[in-house]
């Protein structure tokens, strides 16, 4: 079922607050973030976040906005070494009630496209394995699994491995 409505947009300064609320929430509502809600930064750390992100073409922060509601965000950090400035790192969350609507396709697209426009080569991204739904979206877009990073995270009294997914953005 794809859902009708959704707005993917450039994060603007003013989203700061319902993006700590958004950010709390995704950490709640699945394990396979990094983040517990509590460690969520505060209004003003958010703030700052999201000026970096406006100032610098080698960063994207686009929202999907369903009803006036952030449902979705998407990041991509550019580096500016010179030896890695082809190469951008993603993330991606999206609202477990919006799960399997298109919203994380309609995010993934458009941060595609405005990577290729703004010259980033390859996309990198980490994602805890047995977050099948999240390595299904990834592959389905051409990320190929490159590596894994053993036992990198703790949780629940158990150590998870990360999955290392590129994709080479063609010319």
């Amino acid at each position: 079922m794809k859902l009708e409505g959704v707005i993917i947009r450039e994060v603007k300064l003013s989203d700061a607050e319902q993006i700590l609320i958004f950010k709390r929430m995704v950490a709640a509502e699945s394990e396979f973030l990094i983040s517990y809600p509590d460690e969520v930064e505060d209004l003003i750390e958010q703030k700052r976040i999201i000026s970096l992100y406006l100032s610098d073409k080698r960063r994207i922060f686009l929202v999907a906005e369903y009803q006036g509601k952030i449902i979705g965000i998407i990041t991509l950090y550019g580096f500016n070494k010179r030896k890695i400035l082809h190469k951008g790192e993603l993330g991606i969350s999206v609202r477990k009630q919006y799960w399997g609507m298109g919203v994380g396709s309609a995010l993934m697209e458009e941060c595609l496209k405005l990577a290729k426009q703004r010259g980033f080569k390859k996309i990198q991204l980490e994602v805890v394995e047995g977050n099948e739904r999240a390595i299904a979206l990834y592959k389905k877009f051409g990320f190929e699994v490159e590596g894994i990073k053993k036992k990198a995270i703790y949780q629940n009294g158990r150590y998870y491995n990360l999955i290392v997914m590129g994709k080479w953005l063609e010319d």
